[in-house]
């Protein structure tokens, strides 16, 4: 947590003091709803929100002074910028500086919360480890992240997402990665990059920024890795997955667990882990070759992941007394639809697919809607139903709303198993609290 007064965040953000007396703080906050007192309240302006509103609020709940980039009405010491948003993130970028913990930045189109985590449940093991939390993965999530380090902190384990490019070099100089993680690319947010190409290169910015000194990991199948490889500004490359030395073999897929054998280089070692899908697999290796890149031991390993379990939304299995439940529904993009639908396939009895349209594929959209659609029909699956404008073009059973879902799957799919699945602006998180609620009180 950064500790400093006003005087030196005056002179890192290159701003200006309304007052000269030398304000100390505990902490930085951004949101009034969460911890405010004695910390330093920035005043974060976006599209949607504007902290400049809430700085009366902040003082009444205790903080010690203001960063802000528009008059305010407050007692407080207040340090004036240009930009709120490039002053929180020159903070952070300072901040990163003054400690030494090792950073590990992870990205990808899918697969990086859930690597995220099974790395975070290994280092964890081996000494005081900070992580992202949630989906705090962006160009304010990750400032965010930084900031709560303290020196205790051994390990920094950051998640970076992006939708255009440049983004990841942005995080990247602000975190100074000395290892970095691709987990895969493919074809999600199309839209905001404009071109599959401009996507897999905004990928490899994480590769891009490292020093000669950092480490860089990839799946030794990725169709991208020669690119990356160009990209990168260190030679010192690690690789998981088939044909590489960190390999899964002896793979068996039971209701809720996958069971696999986990070759470390030499090594081999039993992985029971709580996941549902077989992708997760991929996930698992690309956490065990970090891991072990970091010294930490096979032991270790195993009782990380097998200790990981799997984040609400994210294909996690819920088993009431009237349906088994995929839910899958915190977002989705072409890749993980496809990953989703062959784990419903392994299930028994009736299977049903509740799909919601995937947003951010620009021209592509249609195209990409329409594979899934034949992806899931080739399943041999007992229902396809939708939801969503662009979900027509899945070409199963379109349903307006998710009240029409929900009495559909109640009264004609008792038993059954049912896949939800969508982008996060479809909402069908509430489906599944609808179907689990009347399930419960039957």
């Amino acid at each position: 947590m950064l500790l400093s007064d006003t005087h030196k965040v005056a002179d890192i953000v290159n701003g200006s003091l309304s007052i000269e007396e030398k304000i100390k703080f505990k902490g930085v906050c951004t949101d009034t709803r969460k911890t405010v007192t004695g910390r330093l309240f920035i005043a974060l302006e976006g599209e949607n929100f504007d902290g400049h509103l809430f700085t009366q609020n902040a003082e009444e709940l205790g903080a010690k002074a203001i960063i802000a980039h528009k008059k305010v009405s407050t007692g407080l010491p207040t340090i004036i910028v240009k930009d709120t948003e490039k002053a929180y993130q020159k903070l952070a970028t300072w901040f990163r500086q003054s400690l030494s913990p090792q950073v590990i930045a992870i990205t990808g189109s899918n697969g990086k919360t859930t690597t995220k985590n099974m790395l975070d449940s290994i280092l964890s093991l081996q000494a005081p480890t900070l992580s992202t939390k949630g989906n705090l993965n962006n160009h304010l999530g990750v400032p965010k992240t930084i900031l709560e380090l303290t020196n205790r902190h051994r390990y920094c384990v950051v998640e970076m997402g992006a939708n255009h490019e440049k983004e990841i070099t942005l995080l990247c100089d602000i975190t100074k990665p000395d290892l970095a993680l691709i987990t895969n690319a493919n074809n999600a947010h199309l839209g905001e990059f404009g071109s599959f190409e401009s996507l897999v290169k905004a990928k490899g910015e994480i590769f891009k920024s490292l020093s000669q000194n950092g480490k860089a990991l990839m799946n030794k199948e990725s169709p991208h890795k020669s690119v990356w490889q160009q990209m990168s500004g260190t030679q010192k490359f690690t690789f998981f997955g088939n044909m590489s030395s960190i390999y899964a073999s002896n793979i068996r897929h039971k209701r809720a667990h996958l069971n696999f054998d986990l070759h470390c280089n030499n090594d081999v070692i039993k992985i029971n882990l709580a996941m549902i899908g077989l992708h997760q697999i991929d996930n698992a290796l690309a956490a065990a070759a970090a891991a072990n890149e970091l010294g930490v031991s096979l032991s270790l390993i195993k009782e990380g992941l097998e200790k990981t379990t799997t984040e609400k939304g994210r294909l996690q299995l819920l088993e009431s007394d009237r349906f088994t439940i995929l839910d899958d529904s915190y977002n989705a993009n072409p890749h993980s639809m496809k990953a989703a639908i062959d784990t419903l396939q392994s299930f028994s009895g009736e299977k049903i697919a509740v799909l919601g349209s995937m947003a951010e594929l620009g021209a592509n959209s249609r195209e990409l809607h329409q594979e899934i659609g034949e992806y899931a029909n080739q399943a041999g699956l007992d229902k396809l139903y939708t939801i969503g404008e662009h979900s027509k073009h899945y070409n199963g059973e379109l349903f307006p709303n998710i009240e029409s879902l929900y009495i559909q799957l109640n009264e004609c799919h008792s038993g059954a198993t049912i896949l939800i699945k969508g982008s996060r602006m479809m909402n069908l998180d509430e489906l599944v609290e609808i179907l689990l609620k009347t399930s419960i009180s039957s």
